[in-house]
């Protein structure tokens, strides 16, 4: 991506209305937000299509690698870690969480391959709570991706949410969990057996697919947990 794309591209991924106020600092102060959670803001008001249309340059990809960019930011010399829940907002095991909002991903490198994957827990503000990112072994992405949700359901249940709402960009995974599609899969069905179970567990739940670039976060997690084994 160019200079002159990665200058213009905040501008039209965020409206006047959330311009404005983080120059009013009513969206919580600017210094206060991790890379994070300003992803996360930055795709609660993102119109991916209408800025490809407008902007016949700008490719999803592009998008994904600019927000990409600032989930991996580092500040001076210090890396910000990702894997590391958040000490300033209720996390793991507290009470008090009304809804909780979790992204998915899990990713493999070679499918099968290395393989990674990555949750980001949300309040319902859409303030980041926590974010962990693991390296699994060697498997395929619909294992991963199974394996993410998991890991997500088991964080949903220590957090003891009353209603949670899971996020992927894994079609599948979602349909599956309708109940639109069957599970098949020898590989699969032990995975979903064991999802169903700390599904139940949770007062309240559903599933959306997502498109990719609103997934970032998760995604880069994931890779992240990959590259943990490097």
């Amino acid at each position: 991506m160019s200079l002159p794309d990665v200058m213009f591209l905040p501008v039209l991924l965020v409206p006047s209305v959330l311009i404005e106020q983080v120059l009013q600092g009513s969206c919580y102060a600017m210094k206060k937000r991790s890379p994070q959670e300003f992803v996360a803001l930055i795709l609660k008001y993102l119109d991916t299509e209408r800025l490809i249309k407008e902007n016949p340059s700008v490719t999803r990809g592009m998008i994904d690698t600019f927000l990409r960019g600032i989930v991996e930011t580092k500040k001076g010399t210090e890396t910000i870690d990702a894997c590391l829940p958040r000490s300033d907002i209720p996390h793991r095991g507290q009470k008090g969480f009304r809804k909780l909002i979790i992204h998915t991903d899990g990713a493999s490198r070679g499918n099968p391959g290395k393989a990674g994957i990555g949750v980001a827990i949300f309040n319902e503000d859409y303030q980041l709570v926590e974010d962990v990112c693991r390296f699994i072994g060697e498997t395929t992405n619909n294992v991963a991706e199974y394996q993410a949700m998991i890991l997500a359901a088991q964080k949903a249940v220590a957090c003891h949410a009353k209603e949670v709402v899971f996020r992927t960009d894994s079609e599948l995974l979602v349909r599956q969990l309708n109940g639109v599609y069957r599970v098949k899969s020898a590989n699969i069905l032990p995975l979903y057996d064991e999802l169903i179970k700390l599904l139940d567990k949770i007062p309240a739940w559903g599933i959306q697919h997502v498109r990719r670039e609103e997934n970032v976060i998760a995604d880069a997690l994931a890779n992240r947990g990959i590259d943990s084994s490097m």
